[in-house]
C-alpha cells in the first residue's frame, strides 16, 4: 500500500513537472514571462519582450486592437483578444504582409499582449522548435549574409543593400559631416566592399564584430533617403540619393509635418539657476537645428521660470517627440533615459518622485499618474521602451556615450505625450559641450523620423 502511494505521489511530482510553464530562449536568451496555459497546445510571451529578443520593431494599437511586429520588411499583425477562448476561432488573426496565414491570435492580460510564439517567430524568418526532455522551446533566427550593389543611372542612383534574411538594421544620420550610418545586426560579408557614385563620395560596407556596417559619406547637396522591401526570403535596403539645391524639396512632407517638443527642465546636481541656463541653451540649439532639418519644434519655456508640470504636459499631446533634459549629477559621457510608465523598481519611482517634486508636484499626483498607468488610461505606453531604446541606441553609436538601460518611471510631465515621451539626465559636463546640443538633435530627427522604429 505505501509503495502504490509513492508511485501516485511520483506521478502527481512528475506530472507537475510536465506542466510548468516552457522556458523560451531566443537566439541564445532567455525571455520571461512565457505562458502555455492561455491557449492550450500554444506557447505564448509578452508581445514587447519577443519583438525585443527578436530584434523586431512593435507597434500595438489598442483602437484596431492589432499588434504589429515589423523586420527586414516584413509586416507581421497578430489581431488580440481578451478572452483566451476565442484565440483560435477569431478569423483573421495572422496577416503577413498583408495576407492572411493560419494561427491563433494574440490575448490581452492587462497592459501586455501575449502573443504566440511559433506563428510570429517562423513569419520573421525564425527556426522554432521544442525540445521536451528540457522543455524549452528554442527560437533561432540564422545569421543573414549581406550584399551590396550599385544600381540605376546618374540620374537615379541607389545603392541596394540584401540580406539573405529579416535582422535588425539600426541607422544614424551625422549631419555634421554628412554621413549616413546602416548597421546590420548579427550579420556576415563575404568581404569588404566600397563604392563610389555621384551622390555619394564613398560608400563602405565592412563587418564589424557580428555585424555589418554601411557607411555612406555624401556628396554635397545631396539628400539621402532609404527604405526596407522585402526580397524573396530576405529583405533588400534601398539607399536612394536626390539633389537638395534650389527647387529640390528640402525635407520630406513626413518629416515637415512632425512635432518635436523639447522640455529645458532643472533636475538636480547644481545651482537651479545654472541648470536653468544650461537646459535652455541646449534645448534652443537643438531646435534651430531641428527647424532647419524642417521639423515644427515647441520648447515648454523660453525664460528662466519654469511653467506648470500640466502646462509643459500638455504641450506633448500630439507630438512625435517630447524630451524633458534634465541635469543630473553624471560624469561626462553617462547618460540616463526614462519612459512613462510605471515603475518597474524603488529606484526608477524614487527618480518620478524626484522629478515631479521638481515641478512643484508633490507625491499624491505621482499615485495618480501611477494609478492612471495601471488603469490604461494613458494609452501608448508600450511606444515608450521603444523610442528609449532607438534613443539610447543612437546616443551610443553616434557619440559614443554609455547609456544606462532605460527605465519605466510614472513621471507626470509625460503624460502628454504618453508613450512619446522621454525624460534624458545629463551631466553637467556634457551639457557645456558645444557638440552635445548637435548630437542631440541629430538623435532626435532620427528617432521623429522613423516613429521610434529604429534601435
Amino acid at each position: 500500500m505505501i509503495g502504490r502511494c509513492r508511485s501516485a505521489l511520483l506521478v502527481v511530482l512528475l506530472t507537475g513537472v510536465v506542466a510548468a510553464q516552457p522556458q523560451l530562449v531566443v537566439n541564445g536568451l532567455d525571455v520571461a514571462g512565457v505562458s502555455a496555459d492561455l491557449v492550450p497546445g500554444t506557447t505564448y510571451a509578452p508581445a514587447g519582450a519577443l519583438a525585443q529578443a527578436l530584434g523586431a520593431r512593435l507597434d500595438v494599437d489598442l483602437t484596431s486592437q492589432r499588434v504589429t511586429f515589423a523586420l527586414g520588411g516584413r509586416i507581421v499583425q497578430v489581431r488580440s483578444v481578451d478572452d483566451p477562448a476565442g484565440a483560435t476561432t477569431l478569423g483573421d488573426a495572422l496577416r503577413v504582409d498583408g495576407i492572411a496565414r493560419d494561427g491563433p491570435a494574440a490575448v490581452r492580460r492587462g497592459v501586455e499582449s501575449y502573443v504566440p510564439v511559433k506563428v510570429v517567430a517562423e513569419a520573421l524568418g525564425a527556426r522554432v522548435s521544442f525540445v521536451p526532455e528540457r522543455n524549452q522551446v528554442i527560437v533561432v533566427a540564422p545569421r543573414a549574409r549581406i550584399s551590396a550593389s550599385l544600381e540605376g543611372s546618374d540620374r537615379s542612383e541607389r545603392l541596394v543593400l540584401r540580406a539573405s534574411t529579416p535582422t535588425r538594421v539600426t541607422s544614424f544620420f551625422n549631419e555634421t559631416v554628412q554621413t549616413l550610418h546602416l548597421r546590420f545586426e548579427r550579420s556576415d560579408v563575404a568581404s569588404a566592399q566600397s563604392f563610389v557614385g555621384s551622390g555619394f563620395v564613398r560608400a563602405d560596407v565592412v563587418p564589424a564584430g557580428g555585424d555589418v556596417d554601411v557607411r555612406i559619406q555624401l556628396a554635397p547637396e545631396v539628400r539621402v533617403d532609404w527604405t526596407e522591401l522585402p526580397d524573396g526570403g530576405g529583405f533588400a535596403v534601398v539607399v536612394s540619393f536626390a539633389s537638395a539645391g534650389p527647387g529640390a524639396p528640402e525635407t520630406p512632407a513626413a518629416v515637415e509635418a512632425a512635432r518635436v517638443v523639447l522640455d529645458p527642465a532643472v533636475g538636480t546636481g547644481m545651482a537651479a539657476d545654472e541648470a536653468a541656463e544650461l537646459t535652455l541653451d541646449v534645448a534652443r540649439v537643438a531646435a534651430q537645428r531641428l527647424e532647419r532639418a524642417g521639423f515644427d519644434v515647441v520648447l515648454t519655456r523660453s525664460g528662466p521660470a519654469l511653467p506648470a508640470v500640466a502646462e509643459r504636459s500638455a504641450l506633448g499631446t500630439g507630438a512625435r517627440v517630447f524630451v524633458s533634459i534634465q541635469v543630473a549629477d553624471l560624469p561626462p559621457g553617462s547618460l540616463r533615459l526614462y519612459h512613462l510608465g510605471e515603475a518597474t523598481d524603488l529606484r526608477a519611482l524614487e527618480d518620478a518622485v524626484r522629478f515631479n517634486a521638481e515641478a512643484l508636484v508633490d507625491r499624491p499626483e505621482t499615485d495618480a499618474v501611477r494609478r492612471q498607468v495601471l488603469l490604461e488610461l494613458i494609452v501608448d505606453l508600450e511606444l515608450g521602451a521603444r523610442y528609449a531604446e532607438s534613443m539610447a541606441a543612437s546616443l551610443r553609436d553616434a557619440g559614443g556615450y554609455q547609456v544606462s538601460p532605460p527605465r519605466a518611471a510614472p513621471v507626470a510631465v509625460l503624460t502628454g505625450a504618453a508613450g512619446r515621451g522621454l525624460v534624458l539626465e545629463v551631466g553637467p559636463a556634457d551639457l557645456r559641450d558645444p557638440g552635445f546640443a548637435q548630437l542631440l538633435a541629430a538623435t532626435l530627427a532620427t528617432v521623429a523620423t522613423s516613429g521610434g522604429m529604429l534601435p
